[in-house]
C-alpha cells in the first residue's frame, strides 16, 4: 500500500511539475446538429503523435468554464473570457444578415462557424497557458474524454445579474488603498469602454464591406440583364455589359473576402479583448470586495467586547492574508494580460495588414484585366 501510495504522489508531483500548456488543441471545424453547434476538437500531448478528437457543443464549453471558476480559487485572477455562443437557429442568422445587410440585400451571409472555432481555440489555449487553470482535471477530461461531462444549467438568471449590478453599484467605486490598485482601476474601467467601441466599430466597418459587396453584386446582376444578345448592332455592348458586370463581381468577392479575414484577424482580436476587459474589471472588483471585508472585519475588532475579539480577530487576520494573497496574485496577472494584449495586437495588426494587402494585389490584377479588356474593344 505505502508503494502504490509513493506512486500516485510520484505522478502527482510529475503531473504538477510539467511545463504548462499539458495538451496542444486545435479546433478544425464546426457542424450544425439539430439545434446544436458541434465543435471537433483535437487534443494532443506535446511530444506525442497520437491525440484525442472529441466533439463539444457550446453548452460543455459553458460548463467547463463554471467548472474551472468553481474549482478554483480565482482572487486576483483575471479569467479567460468565454466566447459567445454561436448563432445555431436558421432565423436567427437571417435576421442578423438581414439587420447588418439591409432588408432587401440578396446576399445572406452564412454560418460563421470558421470564426467561431477560432474563437473557442484562443479560448482553450489561454485556459491551458494558464498557472491557475492549466492543470485543472475538469479540463483534461474534457479535452480527452469521449464522452461530454454531464453538466447542469448554469444559472443566468435576470436576478442573478441585477444582483451582480446591485453590487458593482455600491463597492466598484470604494476608495482602494493602493494607488498603484486606484490607477488600475481606473485604466480597466476606461480600456473596457475603448475595447468595446473598437470591436463595434471594427464590426461596423466589416459590415459596411459586406453592404458593398452587396450592392456590387446587384450591379453586376442589372448590368447582365442588360444583355440583348439576339441584337446584332448590340453584341459590342452585350460584351461591354459583360466585362463591367465580371468586374463588378471581382470587386464583391474582393469586399467579401476582406470583410471575413478581418474577422478573423482583428475582428477576433477586438471581441477578445472586449470581453477581457470585462474579466479585467471583475479581477479589480472581486479584489474590491476582499478589502471591504477586510476593512469591515478589523472595524468590527475595534468595537468587538473583549469575549469576542479574540474570535474576531482571528476572522480580521484571515480576511487580511486573503486580501493581500489577492492583491499579490492581481500584480502579476495584470503583468501577464499586458503582455499578452501587446502580443496578440502586434499579431493581429501585423497579420490583418499582410492578408488585405495580399487581397488588394490579387483583385487589383484581376480589375486591371477587365479594364485592359474593355479598352481594347473596338466599338
Amino acid at each position: 500500500m505505502e508503494d502504490e501510495g509513493e506512486a500516485v504522489a510520484s505522478a502527482s508531483n510529475s503531473y504538477n511539475q510539467t511545463p504548462l500548456p499539458l495538451f496542444n488543441v486545435e479546433i478544425p471545424e464546426a457542424v450544425k446538429r439539430a439545434e446544436n453547434v458541434m465543435f471537433t476538437i483535437h487534443t494532443s500531448v506535446p511530444g506525442q503523435e497520437k491525440g484525442h478528437i472529441v466533439l463539444r457543443q457550446f453548452e460543455d464549453f459553458e460548463w467547463l468554464h463554471h467548472n474551472l471558476i468553481v474549482s478554483n480559487n480565482i482572487e486576483g485572477v483575471i479569467i479567460p473570457p468565454l466566447p459567445a455562443k454561436p448563432l445555431s437557429d436558421p432565423k436567427s442568422a437571417e435576421a442578423l444578415s438581414r439587420r447588418q445587410l439591409g432588408d432587401h440585400t440578396k446576399v445572406l451571409r452564412g454560418d460563421q462557424f470558421e470564426t467561431d472555432c477560432k474563437a473557442f481555440q484562443k479560448y482553450l489555449q489561454l485556459m491551458l497557458c494558464h498557472h491557475v487553470f492549466g492543470r485543472d482535471k475538469n479540463l483534461a477530461s474534457f479535452l480527452t474524454d469521449n464522452e461530454a461531462p454531464v453538466r447542469a444549467r448554469v444559472n443566468k438568471g435576470i436576478m442573478n445579474r441585477l444582483t451582480n449590478a446591485l453590487d458593482n453599484a455600491r463597492k466598484g467605486n470604494h476608495k482602494d488603498v493602493d494607488d498603484y490598485f486606484t490607477a488600475q482601476r481606473h485604466f480597466a474601467n476606461e480600456y473596457l469602454k475603448v475595447a468595446k467601441e473598437a470591436s463595434l466599430n471594427f464590426n461596423k466597418l466589416l459590415v459596411a464591406q459586406w453592404r458593398l459587396s452587396s450592392q456590387y453584386r446587384i450591379l453586376a446582376t442589372e448590368l447582365t440583364s442588360c444583355e440583348a444578345e439576339r441584337d446584332e448592332s448590340l453584341v459590342k455592348l452585350n460584351r461591354i455589359l459583360k466585362l463591367l458586370s465580371e468586374g463588378c463581381e471581382d470587386e464583391a468577392a474582393c469586399y467579401e473576402l476582406k470583410s471575413g479575414q478581418g474577422e478573423m484577424t482583428l475582428g477576433l482580436y477586438f471581441d477578445l479583448m472586449a470581453r477581457y476587459s470585462e474579466s479585467l474589471k471583475d479581477m479589480h472588483f472581486r479584489r474590491t470586495c476582499s478589502l471591504i471585508e477586510f476593512q469591515t472585519a478589523e472595524k468590527a475588532v475595534e468595537k468587538a467586547k473583549p469575549i469576542k475579539k479574540a474570535a474576531l480577530q482571528e476572522v480580521s487576520d484571515a480576511a487580511k492574508k486573503s486580501f493581500e494573497a489577492s492583491s499579490e496574485q492581481a500584480k502579476k496577472e495584470i503583468t501577464s494580460f499586458t503582455q499578452l494584449r501587446l502580443l496578440n495586437s502586434s499579431e493581429a495588426l501585423s497579420k490583418y495588414a499582410e492578408i488585405q494587402m495580399k487581397i488588394s494585389q490579387d483583385f487589383y490584377s484581376q480589375l486591371f484585366h477587365s479594364r485592359k479588356a474593355l479598352l481594347e474593344l473596338q466599338l
